[in-house]
Order: C-alpha cells, then sequence, then structure tokens
C-alpha cells in the first residue's frame, strides 16, 4: 500500500464530456507507483516486473573466444591474403572450457566454438576451408586468409558497468537468459498490487443456478477478476454483495485498508437502486465522468483514503472496453511498468461507416491475414450487450468523432492479445 494521498480530479462542479485522451491523461498523472518490493529467484521472475536497473559486473564474452569450430592460426603479414597452398602445423588442441598454449608463428590450434583465442593467434579459419595433410599434424588452407576472422572479441555483447535491463521492464524469457549470463542470481521486482472487487444488483445470478423471471448470470464478475488475472494482480473478490447503501459501504470499508485500487462493475449512476456512487462519496471522494466513447460513456474515479477507486459502466463488453483501454494502463503504471500505454498499428478498413458519430467508437474486428496490407471486417452487431462480439473480435479499431469513411481507410487497430499481458 502507498501512504500518498491520491488526486482524482473531483470536484462539486458538473463536468463536460471528456475524450477519452482526456480521460487516460486524468488517470495516469494520478497513478502512485507502488513501492513494495521483494527479490526473486531467476526461475521465479518471469512476468514480474523491475524495481531497479541489472547492471552487468563482468564483460560477456569474458575472453576472445571462436565463432565455430576450426583452426586458430598464427598469421603472419606475409601470409594475409595469399591464395592457395599455404600450411600451418597443428601444434595445440582447445576444446570450449580450455586454455590453449601460447601459438608460435606459423602453427595452428584445432578449437571448438567458444573456446578461447590462444595467445599468438590471430585469425580463426572454418574446418571446412581447411585440408589435413601429412597424418593429419598440418592443414592446408587454398584460399585468402584476413585477419581477426571468426573471433568473438572480449565484451562483444556486454561491456562490463552496461545497464542490461532497465527498471520498469516486464521480465521475458530473454531477459531472464541475459541476466543469467552475467551472473545475477536474482531480481529485485515490484510486488503484486492489490485489487478489490466486489459486485452489486439483486439481478445478479451466479453461473451454474437457475435464473428465475428478470434474473442474469454475472458475468461481468467472472471478465473482471480474469483480466485483473491476466495483469498479475492479487485480486481480493468479495463476490456479490446485497445491492443495499449499508452493505455496499461495509464492502468498501473492508477493502480500503489492504488494497491498492477498488474497481467495481456498474452501480455509479443516480438511480435510487444504485448504490457504489454515495458509498465511495460517503467514505473517499468519487469523480462521475462521462466520456466521448462507445461502448463505456459512465466512468467513476476517486479514491478511499489511500486506495484508488475505479467504478466500470455495467454492461459486459463496455466493462471489457474500458478496462483495457483506460484501466489496464492505470494499473500497469501503477505496477511500475515503464511501458503502461496500449500500443496500435495501422489496419485497413473492409467496411464503410455511413453516420458520423459524436462520440469515439471502439468497434470489434477481426483481422483478414490473407491480404496485403491486412484488412479488419466488423462484427455485425456492436451492441454494448454483444459479449460473443468479444470472443469473436481479434482486436478493436478507433473510429474518430464525426467521420464517416468508405472501405480501404487507415484506422488504428487495438490487439486483444497484447491488451491481455
Amino acid at each position: 500500500m502507498n501512504n500518498q494521498q491520491i488526486d482524482c480530479g473531483c470536484d462539486t462542479t458538473p463536468q463536460p464530456l471528456l475524450s477519452i485522451d482526456e480521460a487516460l491523461e486524468l488517470l495516469i498523472n494520478s497513478v502512485q507507483i507502488t513501492n513494495s518490493t521483494q527479490l526473486l529467484e531467476l526461475h521465479n521472475a518471469l512476468n514480474k516486473i523491475l524495481a531497479v536497473d541489472v547492471q552487468a559486473s563482468i564483460c560477456v564474452p569474458g575472453f576472445d573466444n571462436s565463432a565455430m569450430d576450426g583452426y586458430a592460426i598464427n598469421l603472419q603479414e606475409e601470409q594475409i591474403n595469399i591464395s592457395g597452398g599455404t600450411t600451418f602445423k597443428i601444434t595445440d588442441r582447445i576444446p570450449a572450457g580450455s586454455t590453449g598454449n601460447t601459438l608460435a608463428s606459423g602453427c595452428a590450434a584445432r578449437l571448438f566454438t567458444g573456446a578461447p583465442i590462444p595467445k599468438g593467434a590471430n585469425t580463426v579459419v572454418m574446418q571446412e576451408e581447411c585440408e589435413l595433410i601429412e597424418n593429419e599434424s598440418r592443414i592446408e588452407i587454398y584460399q585468402p586468409i584476413t585477419l581477426n576472422e571468426n573471433i568473438r572479441p572480449m565484451g562483444n555483447d556486454i561491456q562490463s558497468g552496461d545497464v542490461i535491463l532497465s527498471r520498469g521492464k516486464q521480465l521475458q524469457p530473454q531477459d531472464i537468459a541475459l541476466a543469467a549470463s552475467v551472473g545475477v542470481g536474482k531480481f529485485k521486482v515490484f510486488n503484486k498490487i492489490k485489487v478489490g472487487v466486489f459486485f452489486t444488483g439483486d439481478e445478479l445470478i451466479e453461473p451454474g443456478k437457475s435464473l428465475k423471471q428478470g434474473q442474469i448470470f454475472n458475468s461481468n464478475r467472472y471478465a473482471l477478476v480474469a483480466l485483473l488475472d491476466k495483469l498479475d494482480c492479487e485480486v481480493i473478490n468479495l463476490g456479490n454483495i446485497k445491492d443495499t447503501l449499508g452493505a455496499t459501504c461495509q464492502a468498501l470499508e473492508k477493502l480500503k485498508s489492504s488494497c491498492d485500487l477498488i474497481i467495481t462493475t456498474g452501480g455509479v449512476s443516480v438511480g435510487e437502486e444504485d448504490h457504489v456512487k454515495p458509498a465511495v462519496e460517503k467514505l473517499g471522494q468519487l469523480g462521475l465522468w462521462r466520456i466521448k466513447m462507445k461502448p463505456g460513456k459512465p466512468l467513476a474515479f476517486g479514491s478511499i483514503g489511500n486506495c484508488a477507486f475505479i467504478g466500470l459502466p455495467g454492461n459486459p463488453v463496455s466493462v471489457m472496453v474500458t478496462f483495457l483501454l483506460l484501466a489496464r494502463p492505470f494499473i500497469k503504471k501503477m505496477q511500475g511498468a515503464s511501458n503502461y500505454l496500449n500500443t496500435t498499428f495501422k489496419v485497413t478498413a473492409n467496411f464503410d461507416w455511413h453516420k458520423a458519430k459524436l462520440r469515439r467508437e471502439f468497434v470489434r474486428v477481426r483481422l483478414d491475414r490473407t491480404v496485403i496490407p491486412m484488412q479488419v471486417n466488423q462484427y455485425p452487431k456492436q451492441g454494448s450487450d454483444v459479449l460473443s462480439s468479444m470472443v469473436w473480435a481479434d482486436g478493436l479499431v478507433e473510429i474518430p468523432e464525426k467521420r464517416t469513411f468508405k472501405q480501404g481507410e487507415i484506422l488504428n487497430f487495438y490487439p486483444l492479445n497484447e491488451m491481455m499481458l
């Protein structure tokens, strides 16, 4: 937990509709990065976020070594670029992990990939370019030879003192391998942030039970928890609570002292049965934002003590889209990640957009990789209740406000698989 007051930008003045860029900037600027860290062994550090730079204390490689199996030779100036019939006496054999003797002029040492280059050697000839002669006591080379061929110099990859991994990097397999190559045995990483969740609504029923008239299964609970699990959060899940102001206040009180962030879905409107908004306002502070985006117009942000609060919309697609576009960057920055913003790439729309909208739309689409450049096709039903569209889609395309276009328009594409990381 952080001991810093969160500035949620809340005030009593009604706010105009925010653009998604303005809303994201407000969220990002309010983040308090976790200061809780731990040391982890390399094999436990995958996907964790570095809390400090990792610096090399050695050079890699630590010595000049051979890039391939062959022969190290002591090449004299008069032998450089001579074509045909140059011979060298084999005086040593150096496997990887061994150190050879000093190589005299006109001599060669049999050596293998990764083996140290012996003193006196100034080039390596690959074995396929050498012919053994005189009962395999000498080699003969028929092509021109140049200096420093096939030698990996000391520090070719990493110099001692180099920062090889930077604070805020989410550790991938190649990062762990690189740290191991310089002898790092443990990483100092940020601890998981704790995110509390609960769900209100007397109409919500757990999957597996029988529905009565007017009831729905609570898909938002499982979507939100799964999204948080994918982000490696520690989730404190209170499940469904009674749809009363008292029960909502009790849930918030229970979570605020043990969590870095609380997220709920729905219940932040001004209806008589929407208790999350008055409960947060009673215990802390809350700003209710209206964002010029579809799906997901309403978003609440505030705090209860030192615990941040995000209230997502209630419709299932709106929950997922607003989480990915707004809550995810907030969480990633809170976790200490240096790359916390969503990335996009350009695609070509394989559809027309006939009606200009006042809100920026994020349309569920699927990539068509059979054409170059790649095109995207939109799901035919784009309602915020159509959860099947999220299963069908590869990602979201961003359609700017007040825009119409014909097939072939270039749009920003948000890949779902990357936004789940």
